[in-house]
């Protein structure tokens, strides 16, 4: 049996979904408390329980200031003083953290707010079905096979004792450009329908604010695409793919001359297990509990990258796709775009391409069998003159 997604919480804080949510409870506690005392002593007077009555004590337990309640001894047991003092404690734990939203315009509080009344964590399978989505993206992948292994084997071991979300280690993939090493990420989060948050480091000078965000006070403040992804589908495991982590700068020089940490810095703490469990986010300024983002990076080096960074992850080297796998990926994409009378001749001339390629010892990528399929296609969809 498989479920598609659980509730998971990902606010590292108490959070009411609004302050009515915790006058409602507090009604509750109130309604409660003098249904109790007269049950306990039917003989004596008791306050009747109407909604008027509950809005008068309403009234008190807001406006006695809370220094008499904490000193004063209630006269006894369920008396309306003592409902209202153990209300007035409730309320104050309820409504504590709301003060810690003062600082955020409306805007900025509501995703918090609906993220704190229910948020969930997708992709959950058990081991069979795991095993079944990872053997459909190692049909596509083959050359990939040790990136899906690793997947696998971590999977594994979360859903030894039932069904679980999906969650992947830190994974760097290195290896040779036009391998489909995003694509494979991309579909991963696609066979297990959980969101991505795609961040092309390499096409991005501000490669650190795009993952973490900017602090408040800065112009262009804003939260990091991961929290924003986070708050906007109220999900605790995204995946997050960062194509090119070799190109990320060690520093960043900001507009006044000064500098920031580099983006490694950054991910350490986003990534390392005690930290992410509580992490602050620069622009709310406030906790997340990353400990469920799935973090998958690509690269063609890790000569530039800090030996403490590349510590914190799993490391997947990978090979250039053989000719067989090449073949295979063309064949693909001609049975996407060629009506099946010319698959076959379509199938000859790119393998005969790749052979003639393969003789001069020059290495063929996938986006360049992508092009010789377009250029037989094109061909072959030509009108021929008779």
């Amino acid at each position: 049996m498989t479920t598609s997604s659980v509730p998971a919480r990902f606010l590292g804080f108490d959070l009411p979904t609004s302050p009515e949510d915790s006058v409602d409870k507090v009604r509750d506690r109130l309604m409660r408390s003098q249904q109790a005392r007269a049950a306990r002593r039917p003989a004596a007077p008791t306050i009747t329980t109407t909604p008027d009555c509950l809005d008068a004590l309403l009234d008190d337990l807001f406006d006695t200031p809370s220094s008499n309640t904490s000193t004063a001894r209630p006269s006894s047991v369920g008396t309306p003083s003592r409902a209202i003092t153990w209300s007035r404690r409730y309320m104050r734990r309820r409504t504590a953290s709301l003060e810690r939203l003062s600082h955020l315009k409306r805007d900025d509080r509501d995703p918090l707010l609906m993220a704190a009344s229910g948020a969930r964590a997708v992709g959950v399978v058990d081991r069979d079905r795991m095993e079944e989505r990872i053997a459909e993206l190692h049909a596509i992948y083959p050359w990939l096979a040790s990136a899906s292994t690793a997947v696998m084997k971590h999977m594994r071991l979360r859903t030894f004792i039932g069904p679980a979300p999906l969650h992947t280690p830190p994974l760097i993939l290195i290896g040779p450009p036009g391998i489909a090493k995003s694509s494979w990420a991309r579909d991963l989060a696609q066979v297990f329908n959980v969101p991505s948050v795609d961040i092309d480091v390499g096409a991005s000078t501000g490669a650190t604010f795009s993952v973490s965000g900017v602090e408040r006070g800065w112009g262009s403040a804003s939260p990091g695409r991961v929290v924003r992804t986070m708050l906007r589908e109220r999900l605790a495991n995204p995946l997050v793919i960062l194509d090119e982590i070799d190109k990320i700068p060690e520093q960043v020089t900001t507009s006044g001359g000064g500098e920031l940490p580099g983006a490694f810095e950054v991910l350490k703490s986003m990534i390392e297990p005690t930290t992410a469990r509580a992490w602050v986010c620069p622009f709310y300024q406030l906790p997340f509990d990353l400990t469920r983002v799935s973090w998958i990076m690509t690269t063609n080096s890790v000569d530039r990258m800090p030996a403490a960074f590349l510590d914190r992850c799993k490391i997947i080297r990978l090979e250039p796709p053989s000719f067989d796998h090449l073949a295979a990926a063309g064949r693909q994409l001609l049975r996407d775009s060629l009506p099946e009378d010319q698959r076959e001749l379509g199938n000859a001339l790119l393998c005969e391409a790749l052979h003639k390629l393969g003789k001069k010892h020059v290495r063929v990528s996938l986006r360049q069998v992508e092009r010789m399929a377009e250029t037989v296609v094109e061909g072959l969809r030509r009108p021929m003159l008779m």
